[in-house]
């Protein structure tokens, strides 16, 4: 007696199927159509993995605004109102424009006495300060000026201290391979008196490391606002040494005027783009923002 051959279950068929013979399927051969499900983009990924690191690190999150007076961009930072990071082809400014700053009239003070004809143990920059162009706004240029924001705001009872800041920064760059005008900055500081260089490099290596880097050499550098000062450089196939962070000890001339008073201060800055080139084997920092639709779909998920 030959039984039916079922392709298609029904509930009789079901209560009855030892009558019946069932059609077989090679499940393993046979494909579906593959299924994309929603997810994160690949940035914002590699934000939440950093922000965790940091945080499991100990450290506290800074945040802030886009648009800053240049006073917390730059002259808070010690940097002098003509030096040519400050000129139109580098920042950004705004057309809008304040009456004064907004900062404490004792902060502003020490720093207006800083640039002009700086303390006991330096020089200033020996020029006439300008309020009013410190007043200007500007799209910020680092998330540095977080940092002056938040040193200003510390009290005794709040050091030592540890802080970090992930966000956008905007520089009048041309577009090439490692290089955009819009890009996201890490950026930390420990204010601590019993921290040294030795602690810098070892934040930074531990940071680099966790990111799956494992070449990693220092050199050093120079930044207006810290002495001693480094870069930080990772070796990326293709591509050989890729410089990735400054860092350095911010100068007296930058934390007595914020602080009121001269205290170790270990603070570095690097790009977020350029790292995530390296894990995803793009060759082209643009394509960290690609809209191409079948390239993200594919894209393995940020992990280590």
């Amino acid at each position: 007696m030959v039984k039916e051959s079922i392709t298609a279950l029904t509930p009789e068929i079901i209560k009855n199927w030892q009558n019946y013979d069932f059609k077989k399927f090679d499940v393993v051969r046979e494909k579906g159509e593959k299924i994309y499900t929603g997810k994160i983009h690949p940035v914002n990924q590699v934000i939440e993995y950093v922000r965790r690191i940091w945080l499991d690190m100990g450290f506290k999150e800074m945040k802030g605004n886009k648009i800053v007076q240049a006073f917390w961009n730059f002259d808070a930072l010690f940097t002098p109102q003509d030096h040519p990071a400050r000129e139109m082809q580098d920042t950004f400014y705004l057309k809008a424009s304040a009456n004064k700053i907004d900062a404490p009239p004792s902060i502003i003070k020490r720093v207006k006495e800083m640039h002009e004809k700086g303390d006991e143990r330096s020089e200033g920059w020996q020029y006439k300060w300008s309020e009013k162009l410190a007043s200007k706004y500007v799209l910020r240029t680092h998330t540095t000026a977080l940092s002056a924001l938040t040193l200003a705001s510390l009290t005794e009872k709040d050091l030592p201290a540890k802080y970090f800041a992930i966000g956008k920064v905007f520089r009048n760059e041309t577009l090439d391979w490692k290089h955009l005008f819009e890009f996201y900055q890490v950026e930390g500081f420990v204010a601590d008196n019993s921290v040294n260089f030795r602690h810098l490099l070892g934040y930074l290596k531990v940071f680099f490391q966790k990111m799956g880097y494992d070449k990693i050499r220092v050199r050093p550098a120079y930044f207006p606002y810290t002495e001693l000062s480094l870069e930080i450089e990772v070796f990326m196939p293709d591509k050989g040494w890729v410089e990735l962070a400054g860092a350095g000890i911010f100068r007296p001339e930058v934390v007595k005027p914020l602080i009121g008073k001269e205290i170790k201060v270990l603070a570095w800055g690097l790009g977020l783009e350029r790292i995530i080139m390296n894990y995803y084997g793009f060759k082209d920092i643009r394509d960290v923002y690609t809209k191409n639709i079948d390239l993200l779909r594919n894209l393995k998920r940020w992990y280590y």
